[in-house]
């Protein structure tokens, strides 16, 4: 199950956040909840709002931390070291991009490495939708746009892991 992205810029800054399954990250027991204005209608835990600064803070010093350790105990070229790693409850996969670009996903402990879907999304999604779209400012900017969103829903939602 894929629960949430995050993509930093070279500054550090989460410049886009997606929620698909947050609720079973954080425990609580099912992927959708009453609107207790009518509850009839189911809501989606799907979210696109920035995530709050101090998380995003948090993800960023732990990508950084474990990057930097991996690179120092690693044999091979700097920068190949680190993946993913796993804890009890979510597993988070790194990609970092030449241009420092950093996309983080989190997933369920059980998935296999998620490196070739990090890759698809920049070159597929966040190159065509983004980079090459001049009315997307790609610096320290909340990515806004409504077709990357799109297309990286659609992707994501295609995926045999989304929901599994």
């Amino acid at each position: 199950m894929i629960y949430n992205l995050y993509i930093f810029d070279r500054h550090c800054e989460c410049v886009f956040y997606q929620s698909w399954h947050k609720q079973r990250l954080s425990f609580q027991s099912s992927l959708s909840s009453r609107d207790p204005e009518h509850p009839e209608k189911i809501t989606s835990n799907e979210s696109q709002e920035p995530l709050d600064e101090e998380e995003s803070k948090l993800i960023y010093g732990v990508i950084l931390s474990l990057r930097n350790f991996a690179n120092k105990l690693s044999p091979k070229q700097p920068g190949d070291g680190f993946l993913s790693y796993r804890t009890n409850t979510y597993k988070l996969h790194y990609y970092e991009t030449l241009s420092g670009l950093k996309f983080v996903l989190m997933t369920d402990p059980g998935l296999d490495n998620m490196r070739e879907v990090l890759r698809q999304i920049y070159g597929q999604i966040y190159v065509e939708y983004v980079v090459k779209n001049p009315l997307v400012k790609v610096d320290r900017e909340f990515i806004t746009n409504e077709h990357f969103k799109n297309a990286l829903n659609r992707y994501i939602k295609s995926l045999s892991t989304y929901e599994s």
